[in-house]
């Protein structure tokens, strides 16, 4: 039996575009990743080892490892092989299937429960909380059959279209960043350079966005030069060429002055409770002050700028602090 990894899709945007990043991110040839009902079967290299590189990509509910089938009697036969690894007498678990039709997923489901019922004795069936999920994905008479091992982060795969995020390396900013990136933008993290505390985190940002999406959707901007954090960021934002996200979140009324002075500059965050950005920064695993920098506050049409650039790979955080500080 080919070993894959299997990853479940959100439904969020278009199947073909989680494809592409997929294969992007993972550098795979042709026929390496196959698109199946609601998701995807790659085979390439330790599928546990995909399954780890793809657990945050945007786009995935699940991620499973298994086994590539053939026709009924295959995933009968993946299933057995598979259930005596994962359960035992008492052990909770279900089944469910992504097909061309409801009808199709149904038949497999009943006859998968049947046969780990059959094998795996005092096993049982629980739709709500299971111990252990068996998750089929299928295209015609084939398809893939594994056990999840981890739950994906859902949103939108990455289509292609481009936002610009300006981050200071605190919560609000760094979480706007990653909410963008699972709304299924390319990101680019646009920083004014105060000190190297806020570069730091900027820094560890990128290398923690690079890891869950496709980095050839992401790069880092950090503006130097000029007459101060926020005169640089306002004559860098006055030549802006894509939308651009702030992560003001507590102030309407400045947001609408900003607003008319840069009519670019779009804020979605205002209406996000505290408690899902806190929710969001600590799915991140980063540290940073909910606090404002003071930068937006001050934004002037007025000065000069530079700019360092990092983009398009998987990077560390001090791979990207040397590059910027080269």
């Amino acid at each position: 039996m080919k070993e894959v990894a299997i990853v479940g899709w959100s439904g969020g945007g278009d199947l073909g575009d989680l494809e592409r990043t997929v294969s992007r991110k993972l550098a795979l040839r042709k026929g390496e990743v196959r698109p199946l009902a609601q998701g995807l079967a790659v085979q390439a290299g330790d599928p546990v080892d995909i399954a780890r590189r793809l657990e945050s990509m945007p786009g995935a509910s699940w991620i499973a490892v298994g086994y590539w089938f053939r026709g009924t009697g295959g995933y009968l036969k993946t299933l057995k092989a598979l259930s005596p690894r994962y359960l035992r007498r008492g052990s909770r678990f279900r089944i469910s299937v992504g097909a061309p039709t409801a009808a199709a997923a149904g038949d497999l489901v009943l006859a998968g429960n049947s046969a780990i019922l059959a094998s795996v004795p005092g096993s049982r069936v629980d739709e709500r909380k299971p111990q252990v999920s068996f998750r089929g994905l299928l295209d015609g008479e084939e398809g893939a059959l594994g056990v999840e091992i981890r739950a994906g982060p859902g949103g939108v795969s990455t289509s292609g279209e481009r936002v610009a995020c300006m981050v200071s390396g605190g919560r609000n900013s760094s979480g706007m960043a990653w909410m963008a990136a699972l709304s299924g933008f390319s990101i680019s993290l646009v920083h004014s350079r105060t000190d190297d505390v806020s570069l730091t985190r900027v820094a560890k940002l990128y290398a923690e966005l690079s890891h869950r999406m496709d980095p050839s959707g992401l790069e880092l901007l950090v503006l130097g030069g000029g007459n101060g954090a926020s005169g640089r960021l306002g004559a860098w934002l006055a030549e802006a060429k894509v939308p651009v996200f702030a992560g003001l979140k507590s102030s309407p009324s400045m947001a609408v002055r900003l607003a008319r002075k840069f009519p670019g500059l779009l804020f979605p965050l205002l209406l996000v409770p505290d408690s899902e950005m806190e929710r969001v920064h600590r799915s991140l695993g980063l540290r940073g002050s909910a606090g404002s920098d003071g930068v937006l506050e001050k934004l002037g049409r007025g000065g000069s700028y530079s700019v360092r650039r990092f983009e398009g790979k998987e990077a560390d955080m001090n791979e990207v602090i040397d590059a910027i500080k080269s």
